[in-house]
């Protein structure tokens, strides 16, 4: 794993970069000069920028031992990775394990690495005591399998020796910024537990990369959860970008 060099660029690759979020990282870390690696399944079904510190290689992140030699080169891991594109009709047969037993192999693959992994509301802490999926009226409970598969994937981080960090986005996520927000700080991390309102914030997709893109390669959190907010409120967790 190189020395991590913040004042430079660090090479980073992205499981899942076909993906909404994961093609959103991919360009928040092209636009700051990081060489990057996207793994997709088939690369034939995603079109990527055209840019020399773009390298896509066809695997998957179900067989990370496979890509041993891309990850322990990497200065930092990104896994955004789904399992389906739209939540699927019935739950049945679903491998609550899914995110978990990628993560397991991946601390084998890279046990000092750097991780970073794309989370749920769902499973947000409430300062409340209680978690986001636990609000029947805002989490809908046949989504519950994918919270638990999110839940173990917590688990399955604490059991490595991976410097991992995973960012949750809000309810509102997918929602694209106002105009009036074009000059505000980019975006605030919140350490859970976190508070209803921001955790039914709204949030762009582009946004969410840009804090996925620092923690890469720029770390703030360290084996620990934290949510993405639109960072309006200058404060101690604001990165502004």
């Amino acid at each position: 794993m190189p020395a991590r060099n913040t004042s430079g660029p660090l090479p980073v690759v992205v499981l899942g970069a076909g993906g909404r979020v994961g093609s959103a990282v991919v360009s928040a870390l092209l636009r700051r000069g990081h060489p990057v690696t996207a793994v997709v399944r088939d690369p034939s079904r995603h079109a990527f920028p055209d840019d020399a510190g773009l390298r896509v290689r066809q695997g998957d992140a179900q067989r990370p031992g496979l890509l041993s030699g891309t990850l322990q080169g990497a200065g930092g891991v990104v896994l955004a990775v789904t399992p389906f594109t739209a939540p699927p009709q019935t739950f049945d047969g679903f491998d609550r394990d899914y995110y978990a037993a990628i993560i397991s192999e991946l601390g084998r693959a890279m046990p000092r690495g750097r991780l970073v992994c794309t989370g749920l509301t769902a499973t947000a802490e409430l300062d409340d005591g209680t978690r986001f999926l636990d609000h029947a009226d805002l989490f809908p409970q046949a989504l519950a399998p994918f919270a638990d598969a999110h839940l173990r994937a917590t688990a399955a981080l604490h059991q490595t020796t991976l410097d991992w960090a995973t960012l949750i986005p809000p309810a509102g996520f997918g929602t694209p910024s106002p105009a009036s927000q074009h000059t505000a700080p980019g975006y605030r991390l919140c350490r859970e537990p976190v508070t209803l309102t921001d955790a039914t914030s709204a949030l762009d997709h582009p946004t969410f990369a840009e804090a996925v893109a620092d923690e890469a390669t720029s770390p703030a959190i360290h084996h620990q959860r934290a949510l993405v907010k639109r960072g309006e409120v200058p404060g101690p967790d604001s990165r502004p970008r």
